[in-house]
């Protein structure tokens, strides 16, 4: 019996769409699908575990991977260091070929280049909030950014709603069950043709 192949299944939306809550919840349900690993170039934590959480490398050995053409994405996250994310394309290549099923959860220019780079092998996923206000206030009520970094995610906001219309769906996370039975429903149709 032949198995089939792998699907990427890539999801982005602004930071306080609740795009975390979704996913943990599908993961639930469709337990081998595989979470991403990322590549890295800020320091491990205490409970990071190397290739489950992220594999940790150099700055110099990014910018290596990025010259010889090893990564389909990547980006710099803005903070004091200026620290690195990618994704390796061996990692992806590796995981299709062997008929995994890989959930990547990325900023919006990184899954259209992912989507872009794999488009017969993925089904991309926008979560978008039920509205401005509803974002502010979740990030408020999070409680993980400043004033500042608040503003700077709201600014972007606009840019990255329009961005997200390149995807293959775009999922309005107003309530929250109804965000999770809809994306369930895209992944057995388009991932478990169902």
């Amino acid at each position: 019996m032949m198995r089939n192949n792998g699907k990427l299944i890539i999801v982005a939306g602004p930071s306080g769409s609740g795009k975390g809550t979704i996913e943990n919840a599908v993961m639930e349900r469709f337990p081998d699908i595989h979470f991403s690993v990322s590549v890295t170039t800020r320091p491990r934590r205490k409970y990071e575990i190397e290739g489950e959480h992220y594999y940790f490398i150099s700055k110099a050995e990014f910018h290596k991977r990025i010259e010889q053409g090893e990564l389909v994405e990547w980006q710099e996250v803005y903070s004091k260091n200026g620290h690195l994310y990618g994704t390796l394309r061996s990692y992806i290549d590796n995981a299709l070929e062997t008929g995994q099923h890989l959930l990547l959860d990325l900023d919006i220019k990184g899954g259209i280049n992912v989507k872009k780079a794999y488009p017969e092998s993925s089904v991309s996923i926008f979560i978008e909030p039920p509205s401005l206000e509803a974002v502010e206030q979740r990030l408020i009520n999070r409680g993980t950014d400043n004033p500042d970094q608040i503003k700077i995610r709201m600014e972007r906001m606009p840019e990255e709603m329009e961005l997200g219309q390149q995807f293959d769906y775009q999922i309005v996370n107003s309530d929250l069950n109804e965000a999770i039975n809809r994306f369930k429903k895209i992944l057995e149709k388009d991932v478990y043709h169902q």
